[in-house]
């Protein structure tokens, strides 16, 4: 069993370093196996195919980010259901903004290859697909906003717009800056700023 996990483990350096240099389409799984100092035959035997092996450096970290997404705003829904107004204030998503940033940086070489290496693979729409999520989910909660502050219906462009600067600065912010303490203080002002304005956009006309 240790021998299996040993081996398991040295295909997924070995194909962590190959997706990373060639990309999800040009990486060659005999390439990942000589390196790994394995058969072809030992890497089926973890692995369906080059999209599987991919998807187990992948999947977890994913999964993840839609868990912290699910929670946030379960929490924000939660906040608006108690009888005292929602007001937003500098500072209210420090506990979001690090949770995700940590997760991100925890998880550095995954997403990496998810924005840059994933082209080709079942993954390679992984930014459009958490932009449609918020946008959906965000969409959703500012009309239960809006019904509890009795305000107009919130404008789904501005929403649109609001999502894709969001994601946006998410991941140049991944891409730019290696430092996880100046990640999380640069994503919580960024929070700040986003949460700050959005609210008088999204119900302007």
């Amino acid at each position: 069993m240790k021998e299996e996990q040993g081996t398991r483990e040295r295909l997924l350096e070995s194909a962590q370093k190959e997706f990373y240099e060639k990309g999800y389409t040009k990486a060659s799984l005999r390439r990942i196996c000589s390196n790994a100092g394995v058969t072809t035959g030992a890497l089926y035997f973890f692995f369906e195919d080059k999209e599987d092996l991919f998807g187990a450096l992948v999947e977890e970290p994913v999964k993840g980010i839609y868990d912290i997404l699910y929670r946030h705003f379960d929490e924000e829904s939660e906040m608006l259901s108690q009888p005292s107004s929602y007001v937003h204030a500098d500072g209210d998503h420090d506990i979001f903004a690090e949770t995700l940033v940590r997760h991100l940086y925890g998880n550095y070489d995954a997403f990496i290859l998810l924005l840059k290496k994933s082209q080709g693979s079942r993954y390679e729409s992984f930014v459009d697909d958490v932009t449609a999520f918020l946008e959906k989910r965000y969409l959703e909660f500012m009309k239960y906003y809006a019904k509890e502050q009795h305000l107009p219906e919130p404008n789904p462009f501005f929403v649109h717009i609001i999502i894709h600067i969001s994601v946006d600065l998410q991941v140049q912010l991944l891409l730019h800056e290696k430092d996880v303490e100046k990640a999380v203080a640069i994503q919580k002002k960024l929070m700040d700023f986003i949460v700050g304005g959005c609210i008088k956009l999204i119900f302007s006309k």
